[in-house]
């Protein structure tokens, strides 16, 4: 394979890594990193690292919407991922700008807490399928972009595991054990893989993915997580009528942390799926959460409940403003205003002081005497 064919693959699995999906990633060799929702794998002698995921969640009672972006970054030649789901769901393709305005939506807002008058002095500041294997049950097959998806259904992970296997991939035991849950319970699965030949042209960025199925209750898949072994990072946003809290036994032993909490006008976002999204629910809570043992910390899906108030959090931080007249602190500014004006009072009260002085010495002059 030429130079260029090789950029452009190596461009395709690092856009797969960003892929929008809640998953254990799985290819040909033992996981190399792990993902918030799975096992990231690669192959012997490649890198791939994790740095957060992201997801947006919306019910309407029972229909659930699930938008799902992973940022990783991989050069492993083959690499593929998992999402379970409970019932059979239907994935396109999701707008990236959604995540990209919640995140500016819900950042902390500077506060200023005090004003800074004089420069600081110094020389810096610190610095800041094919044929279905035996109980496996293929729904839907379909291409997103350079992503062949799969929906389906199995009956026991050894036929999961069997056909995965026919296709390529080769699962751990740790990811095979985070699996057996969800088959346990009868949910299906989304398995999407960068498909070979796209892999050897596209060189762009792979949009998030969003991913719809029936459910009875408002769930993010994490159980998955409990293979990963460096610290994990998790952020989501449920789009609700009102505020939503965590109720899950994951949460019970390490209390997510709220990023934000408030409603969101749809008509203050440019996206028109995210627009779309908040006219269904416009209340948006934004919890995240850092797992530094995943496999000791992450013992249950997430479960989200409404809140007992829709009281809104919008997080701060604080800043010190320069105050400044025209380009210049205000401090030197005015010490040098007022040196100026002390010393022009001295000058004018010394001048005062001298000119009264002749003055009494002119009144004080002797008369001449007359003869």
């Amino acid at each position: 394979m030429g130079t260029r064919s090789a950029t452009a693959r190596r461009g395709a699995r690092a856009a797969l890594a960003s892929v929008a999906l809640a998953a254990g990633l799985v290819a040909t060799a033992p996981p190399a990193s792990a993902c918030a929702c799975g096992g990231l794998v690669d192959t012997p002698a490649y890198d791939s690292s994790v740095s957060s995921e992201s997801a947006v969640l919306q019910w309407d009672g029972t229909t659930q919407t699930l938008l799902l972006e992973l940022e990783t970054l991989s050069q492993a030649p083959e690499v593929g991922l998992i999402l379970p789901t409970p019932a059979p769901a239907e994935v396109t393709l999701a707008d990236p700008a959604v995540f990209r305005e919640l995140d500016t939506i819900t950042a902390p807002r500077p506060v200023v807490s005090d004003h800074r008058w004089w420069p600081e002095l110094g020389f810096g500041s610190p610095a800041d399928g094919a044929g279905a294997a035996t109980g496996v049950d293929v729904f839907d097959e379909v291409r997103l972009g350079p992503l062949d998806v799969t929906t389906l259904a199995a009956t026991d992970g050894a036929a999961l595991d069997a056909w995965l296997t026919e296709r390529g991939f080769q699962v751990t035991a740790s990811i095979r054990g985070a699996i057996a849950p969800y088959v346990a319970d009868g949910w299906t699965f989304v398995v999407a893989r960068l498909a070979p030949e796209a892999a050897a042209t596209f060189d762009g960025t792979l949009q998030p993915l969003r991913v719809t199925f029936a459910s009875d209750a408002l769930v993010y898949p994490m159980r998955m997580s409990a293979a990963a072994q460096d610290t994990q990072r998790t952020r989501t946003y449920v789009l609700a009528d009102g505020r939503v809290d965590r109720a899950d036994a994951t949460a019970d032993l390490a209390a997510p942390q709220v990023r934000f909490a408030g409603r969101v006008d749809p008509a203050s976002v440019t996206s028109d799926e995210l627009a779309a999204l908040l006219t269904a629910g416009g209340y948006v809570t934004a919890h995240e959460q850092t797992f530094t043992e995943p496999s000791a910390q992450i013992v249950s899906d997430f479960a989200f409940v409404p809140a007992a108030s829709d009281v809104a959090f919008s997080p701060t931080y604080a800043v010190v403003a320069d105050k400044r007249i025209g380009p210049f602190f205000a401090g030197p500014v005015l010490a040098f205003g007022g040196v100026l004006a002390l010393s022009s009072l001295v000058v004018w009260s010394a001048r005062r002081r001298l000119l009264s002085a002749r003055a009494g010495t002119v009144r004080r002059a002797p008369r001449p005497v007359r003869a």
